[in-house]
C-alpha cells in the first residue's frame, strides 16, 4: 500500500547556472493529470519507469494536475515504492462543476509555479509527459518550450484511432503533440511506426525510444506458492473496468462449466464501483454457477499479488482492433512475474516473446470458444500449466522487467537532456 512521508522539495533549484557544463546525469519531473496516483492502473508504468532510472542515477519525481478520480488516493504528498509525488492542488474531486472548475484552475496554476521554479535546472531536467490527449498536454507542452525544458512524451495508447475521442486530440495528433516534444517514449512497434510517419515532417529529429510494459518483478518473485490443495481452481481477472473483457470472461467460464469443470473467477477492478450490477446480472443470464464469480473490486498490493500466486491461471483477454494491436497491457507484465500460467491472445508485441504452449496459453483473439479451451487446458494438465507459467517467467525476467532496461532508458533521458541543451 501508499507508504507516507514529507512532502518531498519538487521546488528547490539546485546550485547550477546557465551555462554551466551539462551534468552527466539528469532529473525526470513527470506530469501527469486525470489517472490518479500512484494507486490506479495506469501509474504502475510511471513508478517502474522511476525504479529503472533510478537504478540508473537518474531520480525521478511525480506531479499530478488536478484531483483523482480514485477515492483510495488521499495523500496529497509522499512516496510510493520509492518515487516522490505532489499534487499540485487538492487529491479528492468535489461533486459539483463549479468547485471541479475551481481546482482545476488551481492544480494548473500551482502545475506552473512548480515548473517555473525549477528553471534554474533546466539543463539537467527531463519533463516526461505521461497526458496523452487533451488540452492540457499542449499547455504543458507550451510551457515547456517557453522554459526550456526538454519534453519527453509517453504513448502507451495511440488516441487518434478511437472514435470517442475530439477533434482537437485528432488535431493535435497531426503535428502538434510531435513539435512540442524532444522524444517519444512508446510501448509498441505499431505505435513506434506510426509516431515516425507522423513526426517525420513535424519533427524529424525527434528522438524516440520504445519500451514494453516493465514490471518490478522482485514483487511477485518475492511470495512462494500457496498450496492449492482441496481448492476450487479459480481463474484472475485484474482489469479497469473494460465491460467487454469482464462480459467476454462470463461467458468463457460457462463454456468451462458446460464441458463438465467446476471453476471460479476472480474479478479486481474499479468497475464494480461504476456498475455493480452489470456483470452479475449478465452472469445470471448466461447460465453461471451463483457461487462461480467472486468480483474484488479494488484490492491492496498484498492482496494483488496473493491472488496472483494462488490463481489457477491468469486471464488476459485482447480483440482483433486497434487498441490491442498498438497497445503492450502493463498487467501482463505482472501476470508473468508471478510465475503462474497467463492465458491471452495472440495480437501485438506479446508474440516476439511468448510462444504458444511454450510460455503462454495464446489463442485467436476475440474468440471465446478457443479461450475457453485453453482454461480447460490447465485445468486439465496443472502440471504442463505449472511448466509454462515458470516459462513465462523466464521470459517476463529476460524481457519486461525493468531492470533489463535501466541502461537504455537512462541513456534516452540523457540524450533529451542534451539534444535540448545544444539546440
Amino acid at each position: 500500500m501508499n507508504t507516507t512521508c514529507a512532502a518531498p522539495k519538487l521546488d528547490e533549484a539546485s546550485s547550477s547556472e546557465p551555462g554551466q557544463r551539462l551534468p552527466s546525469q539528469c532529473q525526470v519531473i513527470c506530469v501527469c493529470g486525470g489517472l490518479g496516483f500512484p494507486l490506479t492502473a495506469g501509474a504502475s508504468r510511471i513508478v517502474n519507469i522511476g525504479k529503472a532510472l533510478r537504478a540508473g542515477g537518474i531520480g525521478l519525481r511525480v506531479l499530478h494536475c488536478g484531483p483523482s478520480p480514485v477515492p483510495r488516493n488521499t495523500e496529497r504528498a509522499g512516496v510510493y515504492e520509492g518515487i516522490p509525488f505532489q499534487y499540485t492542488a487538492c487529491v479528492k474531486k468535489p461533486k459539483s462543476a463549479p468547485a471541479r472548475f475551481l481546482v482545476y484552475i488551481w492544480a494548473l496554476a500551482g502545475l506552473t509555479a512548480r515548473l517555473v521554479r525549477l528553471w534554474p535546472e533546466r539543463r539537467r531536467t527531463v519533463v516526461y509527459m505521461y497526458i496523452m490527449h487533451g488540452p492540457l498536454l499542449l499547455y504543458v507542452g507550451w510551457l515547456c518550450r517557453l522554459l526550456g525544458f526538454p519534453l519527453v512524451q509517453e504513448m502507451c495508447e495511440w488516441f487518434p484511432q478511437e472514435d470517442c475521442y475530439s477533434g482537437l486530440t485528432k488535431w493535435i495528433y497531426r503535428k502538434a503533440i510531435f513539435r512540442q516534444a524532444t522524444g517519444f517514449l512508446v510501448i509498441s512497434k505499431m505505435i513506434e511506426r506510426h509516431v515516425r510517419e507522423r513526426s517525420a515532417a513535424a519533427n524529424p529529429s525527434l528522438l524516440i525510444h520504445r519500451l514494453p510494459c516493465i514490471v518490478d518483478s522482485g514483487r511477485f518473485l518475492a511470495a512462494p506458492p500457496r498450496d492449492r490443495n482441496g481448492d476450487v481452481p479459480h481463474f484472475v481477472w485484474c482489469g479497469v473496468g473494460w465491460r467487454d473483457d469482464a462480459l467476454f470472461l462470463v461467458r468463457a467460464l460457462r463454456r468451462v462449466e458446460l464441458a463438465g469443470y467446476r471453476a471460479k473467477l476472480r474479478m479486481m477492478g474499479a468497475f464494480t464501483d461504476y456498475e455493480p450490477d452489470l456483470i452479475p446480472n449478465y452472469a445470471r443470464e448466461q447460465g453461471l454457477s451463483p457461487d462461480a464469480l467472486v468480483l474484488m473490486g479494488c484490492v491492496d498490493d498484498r492482496t494483488l499479488v496473493e491472488s496472483y500466486n494462488s490463481s489457477t491461471a491468469l486471464l488476459l483477454p485482447l480483440w482483433d482492433d486497434k487498441r490491442s494491436r498498438t497497445r503492450l497491457p502493463n498487467k501482463l507484465g505482472e501476470y508473468l512475474a508471478s510465475g503462474r500460467p497467463v492465458i491471452t491472445g495472440k495480437m501485438g508485441d506479446l508474440l516476439d516473446f511468448l510462444e504458444d504452449g511454450v510460455s503462454a496459453y495464446i489463442g485467436e483473439p476475440g474468440d471465446e470458444r478457443q479461450f475457453a479451451e485453453n482454461m480447460i487446458a490447465v485445468l486439465r494438465d496443472p502440471a504442463r500449466a505449472a511448466e509454462i507459467g515458470a516459462a513465462g517467467q523466464r521470459a517476463c525476467l529476460k524481457t519486461l522487467d525493468y531492470r533489463a532496461h535501466t541502461d537504455s532508458l537512462a541513456k534516452f533521458f540523457t540524450a533529451c537532456v542534451e539534444r535540448r541543451a545544444g539546440a
